[in-house]
């Protein structure tokens, strides 16, 4: 069924104790903005989001990993018996990746100026809602890996993660690309699905089980191509903010949230994956 209404979905993320996206120019520490706050980039989050949909049985393009026999270019290649003026129709028809977040094609030659594919969905930089503490721990490598003899623990290294950081994750479904792309009401509800199991099956040594929580998910679905409300007063509407007498935020609990309802537009709840009404 085709996307006739925009929806905005904002998500709020307790980080704990974990790298949520490392900076691989640093080491593989969290990433900061210049002021501190925790950052969580939106390729970051597509990665998961492609993850999740491909588990889910969704026919994904930018998988986590290619061999050389399926690469990325590979894979398009097997569509190029079709007619060029139809790849776009054709590609993102196969690869649920591609009508959602697009793709940039790097043909040559004859094919050069096929168009690259713009996203329905957009998803934005991750932010923490206050400065986060960077906890570095100094590591000691037991196993020594050379052939030389030498005490494998001479080696040492280190390890860093956020103490505790509250992040906020929005973004938004263009009906206008849904449209182009053939992103469908049914594709809307899957990246929902997507996006509250966000960090199922996604731990690691940076990122233990239960230290990274979508403790809430909103998702407004408007009446209208356009939207009722602009995205940013939507987002707008949900404002967390510290309990009284809290100065640093340690859990989600030292946070209130406070929703300033929008005539005509309510949003689906989600706590811990479950519809609101289902806690309360």
């Amino acid at each position: 069924m085709r996307l006739l209404y925009k929806r905005d979905f904002m998500a709020l993320i307790s980080v704990s104790g974990a790298t949520p996206n490392g900076d691989p120019l640093l080491g593989g520490r969290p990433r900061t903005d210049s002021s501190g706050f925790g950052m969580i980039s939106d390729v970051c989050i597509k990665r998961k989001l492609r993850d999740r949909l491909s588990e889910m049985g969704e026919n994904i393009l930018v998988t986590s990993q290619h061999s050389g026999d399926d690469s990325i270019a590979k894979r398009i290649a097997s569509l190029r018996g079709l007619d060029y003026s139809i790849l776009h129709e054709q590609a993102c028809s196969h690869w649920y990746d591609m009508r959602a977040f697009g793709q940039v094609f790097a043909f040559k030659g004859a094919h050069s100026r096929f168009h690259d594919v713009r996203g329905a969905v957009t998803i934005q930089h991750c932010f923490s809602l206050h400065p986060v503490e960077i906890v570095e721990l100094p590591l000691t490598r037991c196993i020594n890996m050379s052939t030389e003899k030498r005490r494998g623990s001479d080696t040492l290294g280190s390890k860093s993660f956020v103490r505790y950081g509250l992040y906020v994750l929005k973004g938004s479904i263009n009906t206008h690309y849904a449209a182009k792309n053939g992103f469908s009401d049914i594709d809307a509800e899957k990246l929902k699905t997507a996006l509250i199991s966000l960090f199922h099956n996604d731990t690691s040594a940076a990122r233990p089980e239960g230290s990274m929580i979508i403790e809430r998910l909103y998702w407004w679905k408007h009446s209208t191509a356009y939207g009722d409300y602009p995205s940013h007063m939507v987002f707008d509407s949900v404002m967390p903010k510290l309990r009284e007498g809290v100065e640093k935020p340690l859990s989600f609990s030292d946070y209130e949230i406070f929703e300033q309802p929008l005539k005509g537009l309510s949003p689906e709840i989600f706590v811990f994956g479950r519809p609101l009404d289902v806690i309360v």
